[in-house]
């Protein structure tokens, strides 16, 4: 075991504290342009390359973004923001995928309650517009397994929560060379009844069917993903 020794918070990374408490207490609001590198390398008594480096930073987690006229501007803070933190947890192990599997199983069903109250018709058109494309696709692993992640997205977004949307964002970004392993294990005709299911509660408008249907779905889902760990154990 190796111990590294403690190093010093840098200069930039104070400048980026200092600035992001700045924003989140509501001193330069949404929609503002901040100060200038110049301008802020003397207000904060330090280098601009240091200005700079932490400008980047808050750009990189979606609470400043840089505009083709010039500057930095405050983005709108939304509860998303926060999932930057978990990010790099998600890429750790067959086990983190498990989890985030479970994580699924407890959340997505409450989600497709909720999209079952708020979908209008033009939401339900776009859900049919995938389901479509799974029924097209059966037999296409890659296409098949890409359109299934996308009616879960789809559903998120019509919750209009910007916290699901990120989570399954996540989710996505996480599942996406693992989801047709998934497929495989649990067929395309499973599959595609499950979706049109879940599509007939939204339909209607069912919130309490919706949420059972998803819950079932995901839960079979969990237990694919055991017996894909357990084959590839077998290997």
């Amino acid at each position: 075991m190796e111990i590294k020794p403690i190093r010093r918070t840098s200069i930039s990374d104070q400048v980026s504290m200092q600035i992001k408490q700045l924003i989140l207490d509501k001193d330069w609001k949404p929609g503002e342009r901040i100060p200038s590198e110049t301008e802020l390398a003397e207000l904060f008594g330090v280098s601009r390359v240091s200005v700079r480096e932490a400008l980047l930073k808050l750009n990189a987690i979606g609470l400043l973004e840089s505009r083709f006229s010039g500057g930095n501007y405050v983005r709108e803070v939304g509860a998303d923001i926060y999932l930057n933190a978990i990010i790099p947890a998600a890429y750790v192990s067959s086990n983190s995928l498990l989890e985030l599997l479970e994580f699924r199983q407890v959340m997505e069903a409450k989600q497709a309650g909720l999209a079952a109250r708020k979908a209008k018709p033009e939401d339900v058109a776009r859900l049919e517009e995938i389901h479509k494309d799974m029924v097209k696709n059966a037999g296409n692993l890659e296409a098949f397994s890409e359109a299934d992640l996308r009616f879960h997205i789809e559903l998120a977004r019509i919750t209009q929560n910007s916290l699901l949307v990120a989570c399954m964002e996540l989710i996505r970004d996480v599942l996406g060379e693992n989801m047709q392993k998934l497929v495989a294990q649990r067929g395309y005709e499973s599959g595609i009844n499950d979706h049109r299911q879940i599509l007939a509660a939204i339909r209607e408008n069912d919130e309490r069917r919706a949420i059972q249907v998803m819950d079932d779905h995901v839960a079979d889902i969990c237990k694919s993903y055991m017996r894909v760990l357990e084959g590839d154990k077998k290997q």
